[in-house]
């Protein structure tokens, strides 16, 4: 009878140390899963966090940028109102007047910076463009444009300033 009970005995143990072993084996399973849905949270975090320092890094020079295009608005002036000059002042300066406006236009457009075409005579796309004012010119179709203001900017791609524009007004007789 003792034998009996030690092996009775035995198999209880066992199914004990079964038991214990499928559940540490379940635990296990269960941490391993846990353990690699943390490690790819890490690797997606890192993804995303290399991907904003990317973006905050590709717009940190907006600040300077902003304020070159208006010394560049400043030279297009220059060279409007040099138009308008006697012939012999104008080569004079004209030259140097052009070097400086590209130089300038090369730098800019190294750093992302891209001019936002605008065409007189074709409907303006508002998502660039900002509708200053309404002309008449009988030049071009009613309600496209008509005379652009002031140049519009991307930097990287995104929106720095709009062109600004006028529209031809249709004449009512």
């Amino acid at each position: 009878m003792a034998n009996e009970e030690k092996k009775e005995e035995k198999t209880e143990k066992e199914e004990s140390l079964k038991e214990e072993l499928d559940k540490l084996k379940k635990e296990k399973e269960e941490l391993f899963n846990d353990w690699q849905k943390a490690r790819a949270e890490l690797i997606n975090y890192k993804k995303e966090e290399k991907e904003r320092l990317s973006e905050v890094i590709r717009f940190s020079n907006e600040r300077i940028i902003k304020e070159l295009i208006t010394v560049l608005d400043s030279f297009e002036l220059a060279l409007n109102s040099l138009k308008n000059e006697e012939e012999s002042m104008k080569e004079k300066y004209l030259k140097g007047v052009i070097l400086i406006k590209s130089q300038l236009e090369e730098i800019l457009k190294r750093e992302g910076l891209e001019e936002i075409p605008v065409e007189k005579g074709k409907i303006p796309d508002l998502n660039y463009m900002e509708i200053v004012s309404e002309i008449v010119t009988n030049r071009y179709p009613k309600n496209t444009v008509a005379e652009i203001f002031q140049k519009g900017y991307l930097l990287n791609g995104k929106m720095l300033r709009p062109a600004r524009v006028a529209v031809e007004k249709e004449i009512k007789n």
